[in-house]
């Protein structure tokens, strides 16, 4: 018995070496999203091209973060209740990051056939990429939740949709539209931010 159960985790711990990408598809399938540290580290760079620079590289790398956290997470047919004057219950849609890995690798192809890695490039050389890279995707808005047609367009929708820190950024005070201020101070104007 013990040495069945060291062989199947030997083979088992030997399949994500051996069939990386073939593990990662049968994941997404299940609904279970891999972000290699690779993918993470691209999508740190796509976020300080795609997000305001005024927020910096430490808080364009914590939406990163936050971003890679709410994919690992990400539950597809999960129960998302019903909305206002919705009379169906609305389900979670398959992941949208089933193709992130291909969109991500194809930055960085195209950003090494001029000369240097994603990262390396300066901020406007990223973002003509992007640029080109939404154009092919026939992408012209941001989607109100990310959708999956592309990754760049996803993360800005992460950070100024999904996430409360983007809407706190644009109106430059603290709405904290996930937290629950209290009925005390319900009527007050959110504070603002330095």
């Amino acid at each position: 018995m013990q040495r069945r159960t060291f062989l199947t985790r030997m083979l088992f711990g030997a399949v994500p070496v051996v069939f990386p990408r073939w593990l990662q598809l049968r994941l997404n399938i299940l609904g279970l999203t891999v972000v290699s540290s690779a993918e993470e580290a691209r999508l740190r760079a796509l976020a300080s091209a795609v997000l305001p620079a005024s927020l910096g590289p430490s808080r364009t790398g914590d939406v990163a973060d936050h971003f890679v956290k709410w994919i690992r997470g990400y539950k597809p047919g999960v129960d998302l209740g019903y909305g206002y004057g919705i009379t169906k219950p609305r389900k979670a849609p398959p992941s949208p990051a089933a193709h992130y890995p291909e969109q991500l690798a194809q930055l960085e192809s195209a950003a090494r056939a001029k000369g240097a890695a994603f990262a390396k490039l300066d901020r406007s050389a990223q973002q003509e990429l992007v640029a080109a890279a939404l154009e092919s995707a026939k992408i012209d808005t941001v989607p109100r939740r990310p959708n999956g047609r592309h990754v760049a367009a996803d993360l800005m929708s992460f950070f100024f949709y999904v996430d409360s820190d983007g809407e706190d950024f644009l109106f430059q005070a603290a709405i904290e539209r996930e937290n629950c201020r209290g009925l005390a101070n319900s009527g007050e104007r959110p504070t603002k931010m330095s």
